[in-house]
């Protein structure tokens, strides 16, 4: 029980930071690094308490947190995951030029991007690690943004694709790079 009192204790001011993206008005999870050193720690422990044979008395406690360890770290894996891919296509679908020429896509962004806007928002109101990981439905959302991110990344592949083989010198171009050049579809010079 002590073990347990000091592994809650260990969460109580351990919070979640963030700084601001980019003038976008919403911003990115930043220094998760010991966030992640105490996560791995304790699910370590908390599953070894579990195996011994003097933790009986208090296996609902341990199950309890050990529930509480593990959806913290399914969050925090996901998180990472639409930040990293919605750090990549937000400058993409910020040109309306893209916007027009992927509509659906770009439709699926910005429901994408309305709940990682409500999850930075909440998480900034309220940063506290534990409060996070016991936040309803969070988990449930950022697992819809990552299936429509694939989709969106799917429906890009494919339009890069369909532009390569309309004009084969753009199967010397990088994603990125290709990217660019139809974005600025307005200026032929570019």
């Amino acid at each position: 029980q002590l073990s347990l009192d000091r592994m809650e204790d260990e969460w109580k001011f351990m919070c979640f930071e963030t700084k601001e993206y980019r003038q976008t008005g919403t911003s990115i999870l930043t220094s998760i690094d010991d966030i992640q050193t105490l996560l791995d720690d304790q699910i370590v422990k908390v599953q070894a308490m579990r195996g011994s044979r003097y933790a009986k008395p208090f296996l609902e406690r341990i199950g309890i947190w050990e529930h509480t360890l593990i959806a913290m770290q399914d969050i925090l894996d996901n998180w990472l995951k639409v930040q990293a891919t919605w750090l990549y296509l937000e400058p993409i679908f910020s040109s309306d030029d893209i916007m027009r020429q992927m509509p659906t896509e770009g439709k699926i962004f910005k429901t994408v991007d309305k709940t990682w806007r409500q999850a930075m928002s909440e998480t900034i109101e309220v940063s506290n690690c534990i409060a996070v990981a016991r936040r309803p439905g969070f988990l449930d959302s950022l697992l819809e943004a990552n299936n429509n991110l694939e989709i969106i990344q799917k429906g890009l592949n494919d339009y890069l694709e369909t532009k390569r083989l309309s004009f084969p010198r753009f199967f010397f171009l990088s994603n990125d790079e290709l990217l660019e050049i139809l974005a600025e579809t307005k200026d032929p010079l570019r």
